[in-house]
């Protein structure tokens, strides 16, 4: 069995300054783990990649690990038509290397809400982000251990919760217990245990949590996964 892990700087080893033992999917992987978390991960390029492997793999374990939902728009810098380099042969380990990013000011998201607001309007944001976890549940059996959770989101992100594009999506989502909603995010529980990131001095309480953080984010999870009855 494989455990694929997904998303950005707030779930990547490096970046956090961790071993993958101290990392908050730690309790959950199962087999060897398959790490496809980027710094600079869009939310659009892991969802691709956790949808590739869940048709391609579906006995194996997903985990993503939501990191910035705002800023970023998803790249792939291979050749164009007869200069693809990619061909029939290869796998989606040989793309990986062709996923990019064009970000905009990541850590200042407020501003690119402002700034950008035709590409980056939260109701827009929130539909495709939910969507997207719709679509992940209905790519997999019933059966299937996966799990979209969130690492940066502040609980009071607005949702637009009674919007015509959101509110079906929000209804639909209530029923699908392997999504763990902002409320339960990384930032918000390590903000309220006064747990700092190991970046506090270049980034503030928008760092990324090392090891300290990521047990308490992990042992939360699982919590939430063991009320939920969730895989057993």
């Amino acid at each position: 069995m494989k455990t694929y892990v997904y998303g950005d700087s707030f779930s990547n080893t490096l970046e956090c300054k961790c071993e993958p033992g101290e990392m908050w999917y730690a309790p959950f992987v199962q087999g060897d783990l398959v790490d496809r978390t980027r710094r600079g991960s869009s939310t659009d390029e892991a969802f691709l990649l956790m949808h590739h492997d869940a048709i391609c793999d579906p006995g194996a374990r997903f985990l993503f690990g939501t990191g910035a939902m705002y800023s970023r728009l998803t790249t792939y810098t291979d050749g164009l038509y007869d200069k693809e380099t990619v061909r029939e042969h290869s796998t989606i380990e040989d793309c990986l290397e062709f996923f990019s990013t064009q970000g905009f000011d990541d850590h200042n998201e407020d501003a690119v809400k402002i700034m950008h607001p035709d590409m980056f309007h939260h109701t827009l944001v929130w539909t495709r982000y939910l969507t997207q976890v719709i679509l992940t549940a209905s790519l997999l059996p019933p059966t299937s251990s996966w799990l979209v959770v969130h690492m940066h989101c502040d609980r009071d992100e607005w949702q637009s919760p009674h919007h015509p594009m959101v509110k079906p999506l929000l209804q639909r989502i209530s029923g699908i217990p392997n999504y763990i909603d902002q409320q339960h995010s990384c930032f918000n529980l390590c903000r309220d245990h006064g747990v700092r990131a190991v970046d506090w001095q270049e980034y503030g309480e928008h760092g990324h949590q090392g090891p300290e953080g990521q047990r308490l984010f992990g042992e939360h999870i699982k919590q939430i996964i063991n009320e939920r009855g969730l895989w057993n």
